[in-house]
């Protein structure tokens, strides 16, 4: 109801929609019957889109309102939401029919006339008939001016080609039919301020007309160019680039022939795997453009040029050639090659990890390319788009926008493309259970790759293929299936594509571990975490992330499973460890390998916790004592007790559920390792993963004692075990520097829904009289540049703001922090950023904000994001929350942590006094854990 009362509410207040949105995200995790909820959600997400712009919210009301329909088909509010989240995507052959179906549900109803209205016809291009030989210069001027970027490829592609056929078979008098067009066809290009290459080409075979030999080898030369074109086009790159080189070879008399086949050759250069080669070539071109007089091949080249750069991970360099490349498109009129560098931008943005670009940069593209929807770029441009959204968990909307694509490559004519959508089809529609749609594309995507001529660009499908099928297709041959992926794994090497390679290892290597090949699946996955760990940046993208991390995962539970049945715990332990370590979302700081022997401090003992299906795994480490309690328990139930207490402490809902799910998860946690956790006080170190890193361990109630964990022990918790084994802290000194920062002013219009913290003030005051001197920055001064300065001289950093977690690229998770001018910085300050300071003569930072230490799905939890950054950077220390927090309960928590942490110096200690403090409190608000347990501390 609260969600609802905030729904009706938004027009002219941000926060009730922000509410909206996060009230009916947890009410459709915990409702038993969740249609009607999730029609609300993808209604607060379509009015949130609408309002800040924001293509993301799209998609995730599309997805929203597609769990809707396939729960209630004939519901008309969740068919009307997901018609409308597909149209103003701009997915028009999916909105139609989502339009249609809406309006078998609803014939009457105001909506249905919106429906109606709604309903598209193909969109008229406005792109007259083409030009053909004798056609008059006013058919050819409207011609040109309607369509200059198919007037420039008519000529280089077509007319020129025909001279040279002319030419070539003695017939002066078509030559010349020919000949007139591309030169009627060039001079309304240069005549409208388009590009003048084809006027050049023209000009160059005029001066050379009194010369019969000279005009035949010129011939010759762009007849060699457009054998070229065709040979590309139908994805033999082979004959493509003999092509170019011969058109190269012997196009002298012309420079710009010389410089479209050398453009021709670079970008079969690329699909042959060989980006240096291509750059090299491709060079060549952006010195001989004129950016004036040739925009559009300046473009071209440019284009080119950041394609190569993107294959060779140079993303920043790419970004620097693509921007100049949609200008010049602009400049040369291309538009539909305008929007096609959108998709690039938006594709080069998501290996650099800029999400606040991507989506945009996508959704400008899709609009921008609705007129073209025939065409190869509409194409790429699904294609990428369907696996970004998928890799942002948005399977539905992610296959709407793949059935999108199947029917523009098929309007597109090219086989290639054809089989490359049905491809990405299949592994789509199998992720969601349509095995027998999965199996008919790939049948499909079978037929097509085996009609393509041999060459580099039907070996880069069959591998293509060989891989879909073999993670698709059942077989009861493992055999078979390894052969199938040992081509794929040499080609994909051969080609050094690490984005096609790491998936196709690990798919290796669960097909060995199903043949019981413990060895050569252990080597694959070695070899995909090594090169995992070696990416650098470049690893942060989500295709490489997001396939990685589920596929690892599954993979190294089956190795723990079978390490256990053979009796080998210590093994068991490692494996856990290396996909730990290796699959962290932060860089070095936190990469280092594993201790082959674990140990946790003196007086400690360290707790690790794996679920692997329904078994429960718990490793407890005492000393150098490794011990393993195993346990069987129903997955469905713990996640729900889970989430359930997350939310309700969350919304401050105490209650007897809450508590009654509290002592449910001591008992399926803490219960059966009791007896090994050392007496009263034993400090404790956890790590967990997945759901579980979630659990608020403090609150978890003993019913049997009548106590809270956190009663019993400290607790601190670590990525791996190698943190449980960091060194103790040094004394804290006599006088801690210390910098407090409250309420920065951030910018409304980089964060348009966030609002002031008033009582962060209150919080920086209370805690400024543990830390006489006291460096505070709040409002305007509490810049990015003025926090960046002092966190890094430092010894404890205070942080009472906003932060904003991002769940899919913990990296991209950020402070809320004052511009310093709006020319330098916007006052976001990711953890990307953080990770890259030098933070190591810091020793504790406190987030006193919203999810800093919140964690992600995967074996990769741990320290995601704003926690994991600092750590990186080398902070001793962070203490965080896991969840939205109410800032005055948090003023009361941070200001006994500070008292306590500044006689002691050990903060886990401290945390624990604070929240004991508030437990013990006259007030029943501060008594109750949704006052205390939100915090975690990370560290020594």
């Amino acid at each position: 109801m609260a969600a609802l009362i905030d729904l009706l509410w938004t027009r002219d207040q941000r926060i009730p929609i922000e509410r909206s949105v996060a009230y009916l995200r947890t009410a459709s995790r915990l409702t038993e019957r969740r249609a009607p909820v999730l029609v609300d959600l993808s209604a607060a997400l379509l009015v949130r889109a609408e309002r800040d712009q924001t293509p993301r919210d799209l998609l995730e009301a599309i997805e929203t309102a597609d769990r809707a329909v396939r729960l209630e088909p004939r519901d008309p509010a969740a068919r009307f939401n997901l018609a409308l989240g597909l149209d103003l995507l701009g997915l028009d052959g999916q909105a139609d029919a989502a339009w249609k179906a809406y309006l078998e549900v609803d014939r009457t109803s105001d909506w249905a006339n919106e429906a109606r209205r709604r309903t598209r016809r193909p969109v008229d291009t406005g792109i007259p008939a083409t030009p053909k030989p004798g056609a008059s210069t006013s058919e050819v001027t409207v011609y040109v001016r309607a369509a200059p970027q198919e007037a420039l490829l008519l000529g280089w592609d077509r007319l020129l080609d025909e001279w040279g056929a002319g030419v070539i078979g003695g017939d002066t008098s078509r030559a010349n039919r020919w000949l007139s067009l591309a030169r009627a066809v060039g001079s309304g290009l240069v005549e409208g301020g388009g590009d003048a290459t084809l006027a050049d080409a023209v000009n160059a075979i005029d001066g050379i007309a009194a010369d019969p030999g000279a005009t035949r080898v010129l011939a010759r030369a762009h007849r060699d160019y457009g054998a070229g074109r065709v040979a590309y086009g139908a994805g033999d790159y082979g004959a493509a680039r003999r092509s170019s080189q011969r058109a190269i070879s012997t196009g002298g008399r012309s420079p710009a022939l010389v410089a479209w086949a050398r453009l021709s050759l670079a970008s079969t250069l690329v699909y042959e795997g060989r980006p240096a080669a291509a750059d090299a070539t491709v060079r060549l071109v952006t010195v001989y453009a004129d950016t004036m007089r040739q925009p559009a091949l300046a473009g071209r080249a440019r284009w080119v040029l950041g394609t190569t750069l993107l294959r060779r991970g140079r993303y920043e360099q790419a970004l620097r050639a693509f921007r100049p490349a949609a200008t010049l498109f602009e400049r040369a009129g291309e538009r539909e090659h305008a929007s096609a560098i959108l998709q690039l931008l938006a594709d080069t943005q998501q290996y650099l990890g800029d999400p606040a670009a991507e989506y945009p940069a996508i959704h400008r593209a899709l609009t921008a390319l609705r007129p073209y929807r025939g065409s190869v770029w509409a194409h790429n441009l699904l294609y990428f788009a369907a696996r970004f959204a998928s890799s942002d968990g948005f399977p539905l909307a992610a296959a709407r926008i793949q059935d999108e694509d199947v029917r523009i490559a098929e309007e597109t004519g090219k086989p290639i493309y054809l089989a490359e959508a049905r491809i990405a089809r299949a592994r789509l529609t199998a992720a969601t259970g349509d095995s027998a749609g999965a199996r008919q594309d790939l049948a499909s995507a079978r037929t097509i790759v085996d009609g393509l001529a041999p060459g580099p660009g039907r070996r880069w499908f069959e591998a293509d293929l060989r891989f879909a099928e073999a993670r698709i297709v059942p077989s009861a041959e493992p055999g078979r299936v390894i052969r199938a992926l040992d081509s794929v794994v040499t080609f994909f090497s051969s080609q050094h594509n690490v984005i096609r390679l790491l998936p196709a290892l690990i798919a290796r290597s669960e097909a060995s571990l199903s043949a019981g090949h413990v060895a050569p699946a252990t080597a694959d996955l070695d070899r995909a975490l090594t090169l995992f760990d070696t990416q650098g940046a470049g690893t942060e993208n989500v295709d490489l992330r997001a396939s990685l991390l589920e596929a690892a995962r599954r993979l190294v539970d089956r190795l723990v499973l079978l390490r256990l049945a053979s009796g080998d715990t210590s093994a068991a332990l490692a494996d856990i460890e290396r996909a730990r370590v290796s699959l962290a979302p932060v860089s070095a700081g936190l990469r280092a390998r594993p201790k082959a022997h674990p140990a946790a401090p003196t007086g400690q003992v360290a707790v690790d916790y794996a679920l692997i299906g329904d078994t429960l795994l718990i490793w407890t480490i005492a000393g150098t004592t490794v011990r393993l309690t195993r346990t069987t328990l129903d997955r469905d139930s713990l996640m729900r007790a889970i989430r359930r207490v997350r939310s309700s402490l969350e919304l401050r809902v105490d209650d007897p559920a809450t508590l009654s799910d509290l002592a449910a998860l001591y008992e399926w946690l803490v219960r059966p390792i009791e007896h090994r956790l050392g007496g009263e006080g034993v400090p404790l170190v956890l790590i967990a993963d997945g759901d579980v890193a979630g659990v608020p361990f403090p609150a978890l109630r003993d019913n049997v004692r009548g106590r809270y964990l956190i009663e019993s022990h400290p607790l601190r918790s670590g990525v791996s075990l190698r943190d449980a084994d960091r060194p103790a802290p040094s004394p804290l000194p006599q006088a801690p520097r210390a910098l407090l920062v409250a309420d920065p002013a951030f910018d409304p219009r980089v964060f348009p829904r966030l609002a002031p913290l008033p009582g962060a003030m209150a919080e920086a005051r209370a805690i400024a009289a543990q830390y006489p001197g006291a460096l505070t920055l709040s409002g305007a001064t509490a810049s990015r540049r003025a926090f960046e300065a002092a966190l890094r001289s430092v010894d404890v950093a205070h942080y009472a703001g906003h932060a904003l977690f991002d769940d899919v690229r913990p990296e991209q998770s950020s402070l809320a922090l004052a511009p310093d001018s709006a020319a330098e910085s916007s006052g976001r300050l990711a953890a990307a950023d953080i990770e890259r300071l030098d933070l190591h003569g810091v020793r504790l930072v406190v987030l006193s904000a919203c999810e800093t230490a919140r964690p992600r799905g995967g074996r990769s939890a741990g320290f995601a994001g704003l926690a994991g950054s600092l750590l990186a950077a080398g902070a001793g220390g962070v203490l965080g929350t896991l969840w939205r927090v109410d800032d005055a309960l948090t003023l009361q928590l941070m200001a006994e942590f500070h008292r306590a942490y500044r006689q002691s110096g050990d903060a886990a200690r401290s945390l624990r006094e604070a929240q004991l403090r508030l437990l013990r409190s006259s007030d029943a608000t501060l008594r109750s854990p949704a006052a205390w347990a939100a915090f975690r501390y990370t560290g020594n």
